[in-house]
């Protein structure tokens, strides 16, 4: 049986999908398998179901799938777009992983056993080489699917957990639809942060209409708002910072159950909500809330861009190696319209520390984007892709190169650089490579002024670099040097 044929049968693909190449191309111990979509067919909406022409195709997107004869396997394919007169343009469903899933769904069934046998995610988590919260939304939506009636059956003889059908539309065409009007007026409650209004609402559409417009992801994600809502700490001062963090909960909840549009739509609400808190305990002009939260964020998410800068600003320069500031810093330069400075804030924060970004409200869809493809890169190896980040976007021209001034900071440059070689060579670890190779790409952007300072010998850096990640440092020589 030729190879692609194999992996068409292995992973159960019909028409209009099929394999189009598997390469060793990262040894033999690794298979990617390139899939592709053909183009002149009718795919349906993931909403509607209704049939329409594939009208282009996204960007290339990986998965990891359950290794194969022995080697670690990963799905390569370019998803096909179909535009929805009602819903717009959309991804329709695929066979092989559920919307937004890093993982194909049979590498979800045996994370399940996986967890199962350890009773220990975040063992689970290191032993696959995926990220913890990639783990916890596995686990909820194989529990939520366990309670639904309506849940798609296990496909036991092909071993395939099919994905449900994706994230019911955002907002509803209202126009001569009275089936539709509790739906709709539930939605503007929700949005409006009248969560119980909003449930009401949704109940009595439920009641009437049974079979018709289903908002139970409607209803699940206002009763958890409004359950973390009743809870938390009764102290006023303490509230504020309470709320952000359930919204973060939110947030997390919703990107796992494909309703983020449900989470942007009351967001705005939401944090004007808490500026309300903030106001009432009397903590306006702090600079942050309890649990270490800038008030400058909450200024944020309430989209007071303006505002949020200056207050983050102020938190800066009390705490300027701080990347998490730095990174909401970029967001709201970001929003409100200077991209430009966004990036040098968001290069800023990752030459710091990347891990200590706040990837969980990033604004910036291009770094996100780069996070998840270089895990590819590393094994799956979440914590040192992240390390990594920082030199591919520089090299990929997401950043501009950091100039390092002779009298402002080119000697914490060099003894920054010196300290990290040490510890690195005495240790080999990866992480602290990822940190010299960054370091290094800077001391080469700078070399002009680097005659002042004797203790820097470039070609060594330069050896270094090639060293610890060669691929990487050819792209720095072909794109950069």
């Amino acid at each position: 049986m030729e190879i692609r044929e194999f992996y068409t049968h292995l992973l159960d693909l019909d028409p209009p999908w099929g394999v189009k190449a598997v390469a060793f191309k990262n040894g033999p111990e690794t298979v990617d398998v390139y899939l592709e979509c053909e183009e002149k067919v009718l795919l349906p909406c993931p909403h509607c179901d209704r049939p329409y022409h594939v009208g282009g195709f996204s960007a290339p997107k990986i998965w990891r799938h359950m290794d194969t004869c022995r080697k670690k396997t990963f799905l390569h394919a370019m998803l096909p777009v179909v535009d929805c007169p009602e819903h717009g343009k959309l991804n329709p469903s695929i066979p092989w992983a559920f919307a937004g899933s890093p993982v194909t769904a049979g590498f979800e069934r045996w994370i399940g056993r996986l967890v199962e046998s350890l009773s220990d995610t975040k063992k689970a988590a290191h032993l696959a080489g995926i990220e913890h919260v990639v783990i916890r939304g596995i686990l909820r939506r194989s529990a939520e699917n366990a309670a639904n009636a309506n849940a798609h059956p296990v496909d036991e003889c092909k071993n395939i957990l099919r994905p449900s059908p994706g994230p019911e539309p955002v907002q509803i065409s209202i126009f001569a639809q009275d089936d539709l009007s509790f739906a709709n007026r539930g939605i503007h409650a929700f949005n409006n942060l009248e969560l119980e209004k909003a449930l009401d609402l949704f109940q009595k559409h439920s009641s009437l209409h049974p079979k018709g417009f289903d908002v139970s992801r409607w209803q699940k994600a206002g009763e958890f708002l409004l359950r973390g809502m009743r809870g938390g700490p009764a102290g006023p001062g303490e509230r504020p910072g309470y709320l952000c963090r359930l919204w973060d909960s939110f947030v997390e909840y919703a990107q796992f159950e494909g309703i983020e549009a449900f989470a942007a739509k009351a967001k705005t609400s939401y944090f004007a909500h808490v500026l309300q808190e903030i106001e009432r305990a009397g903590l306006a002009g702090s600079a942050m809330l309890s649990g270490d939260i800038p008030l400058g964020c909450v200024l944020l998410q309430a989209g007071r861009y303006d505002e949020a800068v200056r207050r983050l600003q102020e938190c800066i320069r009390e705490m300027p190696h701080n990347a998490a500031l730095y990174g909401r810093l970029g967001d709201a330069y970001l929003l409100r319209g200077d991209p430009m400075v966004a990036r040098q804030c968001y290069r800023e924060a990752c030459f710091i520390d990347p891990a200590a970004i706040d990837w969980l409200h990033m604004e910036d869809a291009d770094l996100k984007q780069l996070k998840q493809d270089i895990l590819f890169y590393y094994d799956f190896d979440p914590e040192l892709a992240l390390e990594w980040l920082p030199s591919h976007g520089r090299i990929d021209g997401l950043f501009e190169r950091k100039v390092v001034r002779l009298n402002d900071g080119l000697k914490e440059l060099a003894d920054d650089y010196m300290a990290i070689e040490k510890a690195w060579s005495k240790s080999n670890s990866p992480l602290l490579a990822a940190k010299l190779f960054l370091r290094g790409i800077t001391l080469c952007e700078n070399m002009e002024n680097f005659r002042f300072i004797q203790k820097i010998d470039l070609i060594r850096v330069r050896r270094i670099m090639k060293q610890v990640n060669p691929d990487l440092f050819e792209e720095f020589l072909e794109k950069i040097v």
